[in-house]
C-alpha cells in the first residue's frame, strides 16, 4: 500500500491554525501529524503532515486549506511507503499522565509501561486522525473530566463524548469509572476507531454511535456530562443541540476553543443562558466548564 503525504512548512505557533483546519471536519484525510525540526538555519518551523491513500485527496484537501489559510506558508506532496510512515510516526507518540491514569500511544512503549505498572493505563493504538490526547485540546478535556470526576461521583453519571474521535475521552472516563457512556461522530471511521482502541483495552463501550449531538437529542436522551472536544465554530454551531443533552445540575466541557476565538463561544455560551464555571488555557488553546 502506498501513501502520499501533503506537508506544510509554516512559522512556528502558526501550525496550531492548520490543526484547527484539520480537526474541523473539512477535510478527508487518513491522518496527520506535526514536527518541529532542528536545523543549521536556525529557523524556527513547524511542519504539519497530513497523509491520504491517494494523490487525488491530498489535492482536493490542498484546494480547502487554500481558501482557510491566511498566513505564509510553502508545501510539497509526496509519495511514501507506508510501513516507513507507520513507524515515524509512532516516534512522535509518547506516554502521558493525567491524574493517575497513563495514556500511551505507542505501541513499544505500551509492552515497556504494560509490564511495569501497576496504575490505570489506556493504550491509543489507532489514532492518525483522530487524537492521540497529546493535542493541547485533548489533554485540556482529560484534565477537565478527570477534575469533575474528583468532585463528583462519575461511576453515577451518564456522559456522553460528543465527536470521540479515537474514543480516547470515553475511554478516560470508563477508567475513572463511569459506565453509562454514549460516545457519537459523524465519521465513521472515527466510529471504528473508538470501537478497535476500546477492544485493544478490553473495554466495552455499549454505546458508540455514528452521527451527532442532533441524534441522540432526537433519542430524548439528558446527560449528567456532556464532553466536546471539536473546532471552535462547530461547537458555536452545535451548542443549542449539546444544552439540550443537559439534564438539571449537570456540565457541559467544551475543548478545541482557539484562543482568538474565545470571545465569540462566550457569546454563544450567553446567548443559550449557560454559565462558565471553570476555565483553563494550554497554549493558544481553551477548555471551558461550564453549567445550566
Amino acid at each position: 500500500m502506498k501513501l502520499y503525504s501533503l506537508s506544510f512548512k509554516v512559522d512556528f505557533g502558526f501550525e496550531d491554525i492548520l490543526e484547527a483546519i484539520i480537526e474541523s471536519g473539512k477535510l478527508d484525510i487518513l491522518g496527520y501529524n506535526i514536527e518541529y525540526p532542528k536545523n543549521d538555519k536556525k529557523e524556527n518551523i513547524a511542519i504539519v503532515n497530513i497523509y491520504n491513500e491517494n494523490n487525488k485527496k491530498l489535492e482536493n484537501n490542498l484546494n480547502i486549506i487554500k481558501n482557510y489559510l491566511e498566513i505564509d506558508y510553502s508545501y510539497e506532496i509526496k509519495e511514501l511507503d507506508s510501513d516507513k510512515y507507520l513507524t515515524s510516526y509512532m516516534e512522535y507518540l509518547k506516554p502521558f499522565k493525567i491524574g493517575n491514569i497513563t495514556i500511551v500511544p505507542n505501541l513499544k512503549d505500551y509492552k515497556d509501561y504494560y509490564n511495569n505498572l501497576e496504575e490505570p493505563i489506556i493504550y491509543i493504538a489507532k489514532q492518525y486522525a483522530f487524537g492521540s490526547g497529546t493535542h493541547e485540546t485533548t489533554y485540556l478535556a482529560l484534565e477537565t473530566i478527570n477534575e469533575y470526576s474528583l468532585e463528583n461521583d462519575i461511576k453515577t453519571k451518564s456522559i456522553a463524548d460528543i465527536g470521540c474521535g479515537s474514543g480516547i475521552l470515553s475511554l478516560f472516563s470508563y477508567k475513572l469509572g463511569a459506565r453509562n457512556i454514549f460516545s457519537v461522530d459523524i465519521d465513521s471511521d472515527a466510529v471504528n476507531c473508538s470501537l478497535d482502541n476500546a477492544k485493544y483495552n478490553d473495554i466495552n463501550l455499549d454505546n458508540v454511535i455514528f452521527g451527532s449531538s442532533k441524534d441522540l437529542n432526537n433519542m430524548n436522551l439528558k446527560f449528567d456530562l456532556v464532553v466536546a472536544n471539536i473546532e471552535t465554530d462547530i461547537l458555536i454551531e452545535i451548542m443549542s443541540d449539546l444544552k439540550k443533552l443537559l439534564k438539571e445540575n449537570s456540565c457541559l466541557i467544551l475543548s478545541g476553543i482557539l484562543l482568538e476565538k474565545e470571545s465569540y463561544i462566550n457569546n454563544a455560551i450567553r446567548e443559550h443562558g449557560l454559565k462558565i464555571i471553570n476555565r483553563k488555557r494550554k497554549n493558544d488553546w481553551v477548555v471551558l466548564l461550564l453549567s445550566l
